[in-house]
């Protein structure tokens, strides 16, 4: 009998032992389901963020190269710039002052201009001339009481005004020297 006294304990002891080990296994399951899957979460996660950063990389690399061909296609690379305008720009004063401008493949220039319904000689000019950051503009250098800024487009350049500006308005087509 002491014995069963004995062995009853012990079996109890037993069976909470194995109970508690039952009851441990699946939280310890469970946890690691729980790391399992926030390690394929993360992975994921991470996947995702290098795969937009590569997609934002190709993205940039392309602007990049549209940019560049786009700088490179300007009046002064795919226009035949070369050449004589002529046209009859607005005199406050005058009938008109007919304007013609020589652009030589040089970067030199030759600029006369006759004041109509006034008597006097054509006023002569040369020299050089640059094209602006863009190269859509040439800037005769040399002048300074007229305007020396040219925008180029297809067989005509536009006299712009004396600070560089596009002119607007009414008399702006009489801005344009046709390509002869």
């Amino acid at each position: 009998m002491k014995k069963t006294y004995l062995l009853a304990p012990l079996a109890l002891v037993v069976a909470l032992v194995g109970c508690e080990q039952q009851t441990n296994e699946p939280k310890e399951a469970q946890s690691q389901i729980e790391s399992s899957l926030d390690d394929a979460q993360n992975a994921v996660k991470e996947g995702t963020e290098q795969a937009m950063d590569s997609a934002e990389n190709a993205i940039d690399s392309a602007e990049d190269t549209v940019s560049e061909m786009v700088d490179h296609h300007n009046a002064k690379t795919s226009l035949d710039w070369n050449g004589t305008y002529q046209g009859v720009v607005p005199c406050a004063d005058c009938e008109g002052i007919d304007t013609t401008l020589t652009l030589n493949p040089d970067n030199t220039y030759s600029l006369t201009k006759t004041y109509l319904g006034k008597e006097g000689e054509a006023l002569k000019e040369s020299g050089t001339f640059k094209w602006d950051e863009t190269g859509s503009v040439v800037i005769l250098e040399g002048l300074t009481d007229s305007p020396n800024h040219f925008f180029v487009a297809e067989n005509q350049v536009i006299m712009q005004d004396m600070n560089g500006e596009t002119i607007e308005g009414d008399l702006a087509e009489m801005y344009h020297l046709k390509k002869q």
